[in-house]
């Protein structure tokens, strides 16, 4: 019995070891896609991450498991983001009026829809697709029933992106605010101040994140007050964010991707991943980061 006790506790002891490894197993860079151009926006959805490629001005589509550009889609026009939802992938464009609609089981255009100009960042749901019309400080929300946009939200100076978060749009603009959309009457309820330049933002932690390209803080704001929370200092640069366990920064200067822990609000990782590293997104166990100077994208074990 103590024999059979103590092969017992040592196999027990050696699988907790080895559960406790792998948890302890730092974040690492495991796969470098080879897009050319310069990606930008990136979008996880139908089995597959698709890049907008700004510099080829076409759409990548690249595998989960193998890592590789599987199609590459021509689109007429400079994309500058991607999101997936009502069954497809949404592309804007910052040199044409239109965002396109790409149906994931053929890789063709299904719909192109006029917005306005100067279009950055997008995001998608079942039934909107929400547009940062960067050239006309507007909002577009565009019905993914109709193929048509559906209203226009003017938020002033050039809005960068658009998250659906605690009930609303958040939208990160350049001119150092952050505005709040109320979905059900389409109008501005809140504008919070945050930073110099926050160029995207993500929930985390029950807090809205915003970056800031040109300012030193990534910035939390709280959805029960319309108030920053707090700042962390972090220097200039930070663009893309993530959200996981931790908060992940793409850092568009130093071509780093930062791991912030949330309760210590330190810097506990760098990453070197390329050079003018854009957005980050999570999928498939991985973060991926577009990497806008190096024409590639980063895969992260996190």
């Amino acid at each position: 019995m103590c024999a059979r006790s103590f092969v017992a506790l040592t196999l027990a002891c050696g699988l907790l070891a080895g559960i406790a490894s792998a948890a302890a197993r730092p974040p690492k860079i495991v796969a470098t896609v080879r897009t050319g151009g310069a990606p930008i926006g990136l979008a996880v959805g139908a089995g597959s991450l698709w890049a907008a490629n700004y510099g080829s001005r076409r759409l990548e589509r690249i595998d989960l498991r193998s890592n590789r550009v599987r199609a590459r889609i021509a689109l007429g026009n400079a994309p500058y983001a991607a999101a997936y939802g009502a069954g497809s992938v949404w592309v804007s464009s910052f040199d044409s009026a239109e965002v396109s609609r790409i149906d994931p089981a053929t890789n063709r255009i299904v719909a192109r829809i006029n917005v306005g100009v100067e279009q950055a960042g997008l995001t998608a749901t079942a039934t909107d697709v929400w547009v940062a019309v960067f050239g006309q400080g507007e909002v577009v929300r565009i019905d993914t029933a109709t193929n048509s946009a559906k209203a226009r939200i003017a938020v002033g100076g050039n809005p960068e992106d658009v998250v659906i978060a605690a009930g609303s749009a958040w939208v990160p603009n350049e001119n150092g605010t952050l505005a709040r959309i109320d979905p059900a009457t389409n109008a501005v309820a809140a504008t919070i101040r945050v930073g110099a330049d926050p160029d995207n933002a993500v929930l985390c932690r029950g807090l809205i994140w915003t970056s800031d390209r040109l300012g030193r803080f990534v910035t939390a704001v709280s959805p029960a007050t319309n108030k920053v929370s707090y700042r962390v200092r972090l220097g200039a640069g930070t663009m893309g964010l993530a959200c996981t366990k931790a908060l992940w920064i793409a850092n568009y200067n130093s071509g780093q991707v930062l791991k912030l822990d949330l309760g210590t609000r330190r810097v506990v990782r760098r990453l070197n991943v390329g050079f003018q590293p854009r957005e980050i997104e999570p999928g498939a166990g991985a973060l991926w980061v577009a990497n806008q100077g190096s024409g590639t994208v980063s895969r992260i074990r996190p």
